[in-house]
């Protein structure tokens, strides 16, 4: 009877052991986590009108979920809230050179807004006709980063890996800073500089962009199952960011001979954002 009474709760503790060890296994197959992450963000636009102007700080953060795929390949996801942008140069030739491109708008003073185009406005005192010279983005998304993640085996107190993936941005609201010059409708003129901030340009933003996001870094534990996460990756834009045809932007055409003679069409625009960023986080 003592032989089995031992046998028994040998085996019992063996299966206390097995289950918790297995309890342990499965918990280290799902990891969430915090993180920060600021960057050094700069637009890439196509064409000859539009130039990149310099590059800007921006941050950013989240929520980060890591689901173990085998002992080095795990897929990382989440949510974070993004602060992207760059500055732009607009290469206008003037109002008054033949066969020269402008890009401006209508600015609404009453209503402190860029107006719909119209050529009635030209006559309206409550309106501003612009010639834009320079443009700065601020766009917030939210996003949703989907990677692999490659492991070493810990080597000293880090864990080095890999990640390539894409972050899928989903727009939530843009604003702008322009730099402006007054156009005179009567003379067909330039006149004074001017300044316009925190223009409301949210419609004239693409609602989805994505881009490719491959980096390296490293992780550190710090207790138990709890980890510093850190690394740096390069976000390289494959999508326009703003809307094709712009919502809000005019270019105007001068005729080749006469310049006093033009056509006007809504400007048409290819941007891609690009971005170097730092991640610091935790996971536990």
């Amino acid at each position: 009877m003592k032989k089995i009474l031992t046998i028994a709760a040998m085996a019992l503790t063996a299966g206390s052991i097995f289950a918790q060890d297995k309890i342990e296994s499965d918990l280290k197959n799902f990891r969430f986590g915090l993180k920060i992450t600021p960057s050094v963000n700069w637009y890439k636009p196509d064409g000859k009108l539009i130039s990149p102007n310099g590059p800007t700080a921006k941050f950013g953060g989240g929520l980060i979920t890591e689901f173990r795929l085998t002992k080095v390949i795990s897929f990382q996801t989440g949510a974070q809230i993004d602060l992207d942008g760059g500055n732009i140069k607009y290469n206008n030739g003037g109002t008054n050179n033949p066969g020269s491109n402008t890009v401006h708008y209508y600015y609404n003073n009453v209503d402190d807004v860029i107006a719909n185009f119209d050529p009635v406005l030209a006559n309206s005192p409550a309106h501003t006709h612009y010639q834009l010279n320079e443009r700065i983005y601020r766009v917030t998304y939210v996003t949703i980063p989907l990677t692999l993640k490659m492991k070493t085996k810990e080597i000293g107190s880090l864990i080095y890996f890999g990640q390539i993936g894409v972050n899928n941005s989903f727009r939530w609201k843009a604003t702008a800073d322009d730099k402006l010059t007054v156009i005179n409708d009567a003379t067909n003129t330039l006149g004074a500089t001017d300044g316009k901030s925190k223009i409301d340009i949210t419609k004239d933003i693409s609602v989805y962009t994505a881009s490719l996001n491959f980096g390296l870094g490293g992780e550190m534990n710090l207790s138990g199952s709890t980890s510093l996460t850190f690394g740096l990756n390069y976000l390289l834009g494959f999508m326009n960011v703003v809307k094709s045809t712009s919502v809000n932007l005019e270019k105007r055409v001068n005729d080749p001979i006469n310049p006093t003679v033009f056509t006007e069409v809504a400007m048409p625009q290819s941007v891609k954002s690009n971005a170097v960023v730092l991640t610091v986080g935790v996971l536990f």
